[in-house]
């Protein structure tokens, strides 16, 4: 998770990529306090934010989040945004859904070797949520980005590997995956409370419908408590389309809008 906020800061100061994914960061820079937030978070299935910031920056419609309003006013930006679903979002997948890239290899024996367990399954995501979880056998952070067969060898890795193999392997199958990444909320972590972490995440489309996928926490998804800033491409650590959303998110806030 940390190594999220790592890309995030690369784009703003430039350089030492590599040097930055393998250096722990402390939890105040890779978590965002949530402002006014009450029980009631955890328990519905929409949830409303203004995600604010001292910077011009920009956000992501997806499946589960929508921009309701943007307001940007001498140095203050923000966006007011309904996460959880978006029945207004009708965007099919696109070509590059399916497209092998270097950190997918989705050709490659380990890949399609793991894929063929799960190709016959009624359930293909959950399944490959279920595989990488276990596959993944120690959650640690602080490595490089590394390519999915190598994920699987090394069986080690934070929510950008689970990302990773869990698209490869969808892409496998050909069934169109994309990379997210943003920030999940969370109750507590690394030592505080009610924080939002930056993440990375995935989405599948699976019988004419945009799944959130995350294989760092199979089953079902309380898609509320996610926030997407940017889609990845994965061609790269840093794909310029990324870099273009990212690179102006300076002092983030989020504030939660309690009816």
């Amino acid at each position: 998770m940390k190594k999220i906020y790592a890309i995030v800061i690369s784009a703003i100061v430039g350089g030492y990529l590599l040097y930055l994914y393998s250096q722990p960061l402390p939890a105040s820079l890779s978590t965002v306090p949530i402002a006014n937030i009450t029980s009631k978070l955890w328990e519905e299935n929409i949830s409303l934010f203004m995600v604010s910031s001292d910077e011009a920056f920009s956000i992501t419609q997806t499946p589960f989040q929508k921009i309701l309003s943007s307001r940007n006013k001498n140095t203050s930006y923000a966006y007011i945004i309904a996460s959880g679903k978006n029945k207004e979002y009708h965007q099919n997948p696109v070509e590059k859904d399916l497209k092998d890239t270097r950190l997918l290899q989705i050709h490659n024996p380990v890949i399609v070797q793991h894929a063929k367990t799960i190709a016959s399954s009624s359930n293909p995501i959950e399944e490959a949520e279920e595989l990488v979880y276990n596959a993944i056998e120690t959650k640690t952070e602080g490595i490089p980005i590394i390519p999915a067969p190598a994920i699987f060898e090394l069986k080690k890795g934070d929510c950008t590997e689970h990302a990773i193999a869990t698209i490869a392997l969808l892409r496998a199958l050909h069934i169109p995956a994309r990379a997210v990444v943003g920030m999940i909320a969370a109750k507590e972590y690394a030592g505080k409370k009610n924080v939002f972490v930056f993440h990375m995440w995935a989405e599948a489309f699976y019988n004419n419908a945009w799944l959130l996928v995350d294989a760092t926490r199979p089953g079902k998804k309380k898609t509320n408590i996610y926030i997407a800033l940017a889609y990845h491409s994965l061609e790269t650590e840093m794909p310029l389309e990324f870099l273009e959303a990212m690179a102006n998110i300076q002092n983030l806030k989020v504030t939660y809008l309690s009816e």
